[in-house]
């Protein structure tokens, strides 16, 4: 719209006679006088406008044959622009201020801002060909959203709850929705790439829902219901970060199968002055001789090796001689007697003295329990947990039995429900004048159960480097051993790796699934959705998707914690009190050019 004066063609040189205002739509038509007649009309061939031009003879009768576009209301007509567009973009600044305090509590949010820029909103020739153009600038809006700048990260009371210390942003995918009839029902998203930006959405929103799938799976999901994206472990808790990303759930009834015991460390000291076992014994029993009267038997127990002695047997010489063998007797390492057979009544021959019995007393045989007479062993006991191929769980014991100076017998004691005749071989193990072991370790040790028709079976490498020899008592610093039993989950956590972690009832923890991270080059130009929900844009740059340990800046993912919006709520109340005050001055700006206009229009000639 343009606004003209209409003047007298032949008073043009000392000066336009005013007869009246002239309002233009477009190029063609006249909408209004101001100070004069109301007109409409069509320029004609000339450019003339008849129904101005018989104003114009009214006014001036046979001089208003033309009309001269002089003065003009640009600036006014600019005025009321730039107002309007101030107020419109005013009214967006306090929309953004708004959405800003609105969710001040609202999780991973970021901060919109609206900033302002000068636009030119006309253009014209000036009024002379010595006042050069006039130009008009008005105001619009340009919107930036603070998505890299970071929360205040705060702790949770939920071990599920999980937040990005650092650049980066989960990510998530929309569900995938079926139809039945009339039934919509959504489900998980059978895939997702981040090559297609509306498969894959970002979000720095950690406080994670769960959803149950059809397998009674528990879906991780955010609180807009999209899906969070991972990397599922195996059944033995290996992550292929190189996989596809999927949606990770948990299982309530997960199990996990135990291991078979394979290896074991011990870090232990024994005593170098513990009770050095004998190697010669003598115990004694009671017999009856052919007079009746009651005599000692002593038996002499040489040891040849950790299980084997030497026994012999003898009376005293006033009653005459033994004339049976000595006997080789083998005791297991826990003190059993496996040899002879007869152990618990073992004959033993004797030949009467002639001058005490007389030499018609033939020879006669007594016996002798063994068992009740044997030695003790004494040992230093270290227990270890181990898990046979069953996944059950057995106690064996390493008893240490100081044979000398620096040198002791291993004895290996299965425990209870060992199978007969499978315990392990006594292991010599020998330390230095440092108190190290230097002979003994590594060990293999080969162990069976049998319970009812069930047999289990563990070969354990035992590494004893760890192990001492100084004064003192037994102590015992750590052992390990790597089998475990079978469990059921538990609970599960998040780790600073974003590693889902299930605890389970056999006391062992497995990696369930991982979170990657996301970055971007520019991550402020991404797509928002809501303000914590974005998606990928061409202006955004790149993105790399790996995990956190491999991310850019080092960022961390800080467990049952969340962040908080960036959302300053004193800057956003300032602000809010500078965009009322714009407004109400430029609906100020706007009323003045209106009165200005109605005070043009009330013009007489």
């Amino acid at each position: 719209m343009r606004a003209v004066w209409i003047v007298s063609p032949n008073r043009r040189a000392g000066g336009a006679a005013f007869f009246g205002w002239a309002s233009f739509a477009g190029s063609d038509r006249v909408i209004s006088v101001l100070g004069g007649r109301f007109c409409r009309g069509a320029k004609d061939e000339n450019g003339g406008i008849p129904g101005l031009n018989q104003l114009a003879r009214t006014m001036q009768p046979n001089q208003a044959e033309y009309f001269y576009p002089a003065r003009r209301l640009e600036m006014i007509w600019g005025a009321m622009n730039n107002a309007s567009t101030a107020m419109m973009a005013t009214s967006w600044d306090m929309g953004s201020i708004s959405q800003n305090i609105s969710n001040v509590n609202t999780t991973g949010y970021k901060r919109k801002e609206t900033l302002f820029k000068t636009v030119m909103s006309e253009s014209k020739a000036g009024p002379s060909t010595h006042s050069g153009k006039l130009n008009i600038f008005g105001v619009k809006t340009a919107d930036r959203y603070h998505i890299e700048q970071q929360g205040t990260i705060t702790g949770s009371n939920w071990n599920t709850d999980l937040a990005i210390n650092g650049r980066g942003f989960l990510l998530v995918a929309p569900p995938s929705t079926t139809t039945s009839g009339t039934t919509v029902s959504s489900n998980a998203p059978t895939s997702a790439s981040v090559d297609d930006p509306a498969s894959v959405l970002y979000t720095r929103d950690g406080s994670f829902h769960f959803v149950a799938g059809p397998n009674q799976e528990k879906y991780f999901t955010t609180a807009g219901g999209n899906y969070v994206l991972g990397w599922m472990a195996d059944d033995t808790g290996t992550i292929d970060q190189t996989g596809a990303l999927t949606p990770v759930y948990t299982l309530p009834e997960t199990t996990m199968e135990g291991r078979e015991t394979t290896e074991a460390s011990v870090f232990a000291n024994i005593p170098r002055d513990a009770t050095l076992s004998a190697s010669n014994f003598n115990s004694t029993s009671t017999f009856t001789d052919p007079l009746g009267a009651s005599q000692t038997l002593t038996l002499n127990w040489s040891r040849v090796d950790a299980t084997t002695w030497t026994v012999t047997p003898s009376v005293p010489a006033a009653v005459g001689a033994v004339s049976s063998a000595a006997m080789t007797v083998t005791m297991d390492s826990n003190g059993n007697i496996t040899a002879p057979a007869t152990f618990a009544a073992e004959p033993v021959t004797i030949n009467w003295d002639d001058g005490a019995y007389g030499a018609a007393t033939a020879d006669s045989a007594t016996t002798v329990n063994l068992s009740s007479s044997k030695p003790s062993i004494p040992m230093q006991k270290i227990y270890l947990e181990v898990f046979d191929s069953n996944f059950n769980s057995h106690t064996v014991t390493l008893g240490f039995e100081r044979s000398g100076i620096n040198t002791w017998y291993m004895h290996v004691l299965p425990g209870s429900n060992a199978t007969t005749g499978a315990n392990p071989t006594p292991i010599d193990v020998t330390f230095n004048e440092d108190g190290k072991m230097v002979t003994g370790s590594p060990a293999s040790l080969a162990l069976s159960w049998t319970s009812g028709t069930e047999v289990g079976t563990a070969t354990v490498a035992l590494d004893m480097d760890g192990m001492t020899q100084y004064d003192g008592d037994l102590h015992i610093d750590n052992i390990a051993t790597d089998g475990y039993g079978s469990g059921t989950l538990i609970s599960s956590g998040f780790n600073e790796r974003g590693e889902m972690y299930g605890q389970f009832t056999n006391g062992k923890t497995r990696a369930l699934f991982k979170l990657p991270i996301a970055q971007f080059v520019a991550e402020n130009n991404l797509e928002p959705i809501s303000g914590n929900l974005f998606r990928r844009s061409r202006e955004a740059g790149d993105i790399t998707v790996s995990s956190v340990e491999n991310a850019v800046g080092a960022p961390r993912f800080s467990p049952s914690s969340l962040e908080a919006s960036n959302v300053d709520i004193g800057q956003e109340f300032t602000k809010m009190i500078v965009t009322q005050k714009a407004y109400t001055t430029n609906a100020t700006v706007f009323k003045t050019a209106d009165e200005m206009t109605t005070v043009a229009r009330d013009l007489k000639a």
